[in-house]
């Protein structure tokens, strides 16, 4: 018990800071791996199976392996399924002979956060349909055989790095707790897997469409402006799937310039409706999501800041009529290009992107 506290402990701690991840929304994966399996606790106590089979030389250290298929449907939530063999453990001394196995399918939710570029801490929390098998003779007791399943707990934490857009790979360490059932099997052991795995990532090189963008270039005293309600709903900082769709086409033209030591500024504008302060949070909040898109996708966090400009600036240039107060559904309409984020890059020619809703 002491083992999966300290196991869910650190599941529940890495979800606690969990921001972010790098693939795609809504991109299938699948993968394989092999590592070090260990299974705890192994002494035989239950139906029949006495305790001198136990004092036989457990095998505790065995080969492990899974496959898993994944589904990203954030960027920094995804659900697994996998089966994994964790292995067959022998007991043996003299007349004391013993047979462990397990295996299973795993369900579990994982989380991940960037934490330099290309590389990821993540949690896996979930559980594991288990098979379990045990035999066993003795001198003074029949020959013993039998199997059961059932379900335990599972916590996992990892590393994961990206060597290309579809290709990762992961170091994970996983907890499963308590496999097998005395009453049936005679043992009830614990088990942690350490495995490298490597995961193929489906979709990762499509681009969004080229009609989001009224001009596509970002070289040279270019403009770049999505079309309307591309990035943000009206009244909220929440990116649309749209404009991360279109931020990902930015970031891959922003990466092909090569200028590491440049530096991101990400501009949040509103239109003129709404108090100062209002307007001021919102536009700081717009742009703060639009950064943090970039971080993830692998802009160093130093590189990048987010300032709220409000209503400053107004692309509209006063044509739409509004003075105060509330405005008109065609006011608000007119007053689209107002609300946008513009991106500035220290030592190349500003780009902008608009968001218009």
């Amino acid at each position: 018990m002491k083992k999966t506290a300290i196991a869910l402990a650190v599941g529940l701690g890495g979800f606690a800071t969990l921001t972010q991840a790098a693939p795609k929304d809504n991109t299938w994966y699948i993968g394989d791996k092999v590592g070090w399996s260990q299974y705890h606790d192994v002494g035989f106590y239950g139906n029949g199976y006495p305790d001198i089979i136990s004092n036989g030389l457990a095998s505790k250290n065995k080969s492990g392996a899974g496959v898993f298929l994944g589904y990203q449907t954030k960027q920094y939530f995804g659900l697994e399924v996998g089966y994994d063999w964790l292995g067959r453990m022998p007991y043996k001394e003299n007349m004391n002979h013993a047979v462990f196995k397990a295996k299973g399918i795993e369900l579990a939710a994982k989380f991940n956060h960037l934490i330099v570029d290309n590389l990821e801490v993540y949690t896996r929390l979930g559980g594991m349909f288990w098979r379990a098998d045990s035999k066993g003779s003795h001198a003074r007791i029949p020959r013993l055989k039998n199997n059961d399943t059932g379900f335990a707990p599972l916590a996992g934490v990892g590393l994961e790095y990206t060597i290309t857009k579809n290709i990762r790979t992961r170091l994970d360490y996983q907890f499963i707790s308590n496999i097998g059932d005395a009453s049936t099997v005679g043992a009830r052991p614990d088990n942690t897997m350490l495995s490298l795995g490597i995961a193929y990532y489906f979709g990762q090189n499509n681009v969004s469409s080229p009609a989001m963008f009224v001009q596509a270039p970002i070289f040279g005293p270019k403009r770049v402006t999505l079309k309307s309600k591309v990035l943000f709903d009206f009244n909220t900082s929440a990116l649309k799937a749209e404009g991360k769709q279109s931020l990902e086409e930015l970031y891959t033209q922003l990466t092909s310039m090569h200028h590491k030591d440049d530096s991101i500024i990400a501009l949040g504008y509103t239109d003129a409706v709404g108090s100062d302060n209002y307007n001021n949070k919102l536009s700081g909040k717009r742009a703060e999501s639009v950064a943090d898109f970039l971080i993830f996708k692998g802009v160093p966090a130093k590189k990048i800041s987010a300032h709220g400009m409000g209503k400053a600036n107004p692309s509209s240039r006063s044509n739409c009529s509004y003075k105060s107060g509330h405005a008109t559904k065609a006011q608000i309409k007119c007053l689209a290009p107002d609300r946008r984020v513009e991106i500035k890059i220290k030592g190349i020619n500003d780009v902008t992107t608009q968001a218009q809703d």
